[in-house]
């Protein structure tokens, strides 16, 4: 987690397969521009394709900021005066919050390959239809200790 001094921020990168995958499939896709026209335009095509497996991985790592205006969670904001209790899940608990005992109306920002862990943000404004946040991370227990106490330091 990495941020500015009154804020910590977790970016949440895909996973390794994503990674091999689209390695994979642009070395694939190479070969046979390769074999078909010749070496030169497989080598383009491959950077190409290897390019944007880059470009959507950039756009799939979701970031998590716990920042003075509240909680920021890929494109979802929720300021401090509506965060409540923070709770931290290991992977049997975050197991359980996906399932049938999990909170039904929850946000969720999830990412495969993050890791077991979770972190759910209690929502107490009464206008908001989600009664919780649920978010993925690598450490559970360092953001919700950041949540917890950036909420007592900037919350208005």
């Amino acid at each position: 987690m990495e941020g500015r001094r009154d804020e910590v921020v977790e970016r949440l990168w895909p996973g390794p397969w994503f990674w091999l995958l689209g390695a994979g499939g642009a070395v694939s896709l190479g070969l046979a521009y390769g074999v078909a026209l010749s070496p030169a335009v497989g080598w383009l095509a491959a950077g190409l394709a290897a390019l944007a497996v880059v470009l959507l991985g950039l756009r799939l790592a979701a970031r998590i900021r716990v920042g003075p205006d509240g909680i920021a969670a890929g494109r979802a904001t929720l300021p401090w005066d509506c965060a409540g209790r923070v709770l931290a899940l290991d992977g049997e608990g975050a197991r359980m919050a996906l399932g049938p005992n999990g909170d039904p109306t929850a946000w969720m920002l999830l990412r495969p390959g993050v890791g077991p862990g979770a972190v759910v943000v209690e929502v107490i404004d009464a206008e908001d239809p989600h009664r919780t946040w649920l978010l993925a991370t690598r450490d559970p227990q360092r953001l919700s200790r950041a949540i917890s106490g950036a909420r007592g330091r900037l919350a208005p």
